[in-house]
């Protein structure tokens, strides 16, 4: 009975769009404890015990995910292969939809943080993006700084290539083109600066934007806590003791040990161009 339970809300959560962390933040599978969940949440809220998520019990699981946020509550914590690790920071986790991403058959030992921006107006808008591509990330940086957590770190996210597996997916939520200044001033964000002076692959680039100081003060954060977690070196790709800003050869193969740009895997990706990443990672050592 419990096999056509979890086959039956297998389906549902694809076609109404639901997850597993709906009824609980560290939840990613279809399974016993999964049931256990929902049956607790159809007594709380009246339903038929049944485990099953049909359309009553989806309704009300949407309405009340709507209220949660509403309130905008935010946590302190990372989710880890399942478990809860402190942060000293807001975060808010935020489970991308099944699909988009690739369970792992094991405990995963990622040897890279691959840093990137989303070309999105907000963590919002990034997630959607990421959903109707059918692509992942595990975590991105919205503009007041709150670290969204789309992803267990032990989950494989789609946003690497061929070191998906290896890696651990960062972006800053960062529209890039200059214009988009006037939708941050609309939503009551300061004007984010303008890096005129970046180079990345030989080239300068056009103007764009850059990254509030609250994110980049986020993103030490973060990095400083999945570094020492998985033991991965507070180091960046360089040359003659300057931030590489082209590919990076062990990078781009996965043999790298370290924090890394987009860019540093393949000359098809510019992101993130005008970040100090060296700087960055050097006042954390």
């Amino acid at each position: 009975m419990n096999w056509f339970k979890k086959t039956y809300n297998k389906k549902s959560a694809k076609k109404h769009g639901w997850h597993p962390s709906w009824f609980a933040p560290y939840l990613t599978d279809f399974d016993e404890e999964l049931l256990d969940q929902i049956v607790k949440f159809q007594v709380e809220h009246d339903l038929k015990p049944d485990g099953f998520v049909g359309p009553m019990t989806f309704r009300r699981l949407l309405a009340s995910r709507e209220i949660e946020q509403e309130e905008e509550t935010t946590e302190n914590f990372l989710l880890i292969n399942g478990k809860h690790v402190p942060i000293n920071w807001d975060t808010k986790i935020d489970l991308i939809k099944p699909g988009a991403f690739r369970k792992s058959r094991g405990v995963r030992k990622p040897n890279m943080i691959v840093t990137h921006w989303d070309v999105c107006t907000s963590a919002a808008k990034c997630k959607y993006v990421l959903e109707a591509r059918n692509i992942s990330t595990h975590f991105c940086i919205d503009n007041d700084g709150v670290i969204y957590q789309y992803l267990d770190t032990n989950d494989i996210g789609w946003h690497a290539g061929g070191v998906n597996n290896k890696s651990i997916g960062v972006d800053f939520s960062n529209a890039y083109y200059t214009k988009y200044n006037k939708i941050y001033k609309k939503k009551g964000f300061a004007e984010r600066p303008i890096l005129n002076d970046s180079y990345v692959h030989g080239r300068k680039l056009k103007p764009h934007l850059g990254y509030y100081t609250v994110q980049i003060e986020a993103y030490k954060k973060l990095i400083e806590v999945l570094c020492e977690h998985y033991n991965i070196p507070l180091a960046v790709p360089e040359e003659k003791n300057q931030l590489m800003t082209g590919v990076h050869n062990g990078a781009a193969k996965g043999k790298f040990n370290g924090v890394v740009c987009h860019y540093h895997l393949t000359r098809k990706k510019i992101d993130c161009a005008g970040l100090e990443l060296k700087k960055i990672v050097d006042s954390l050592c």
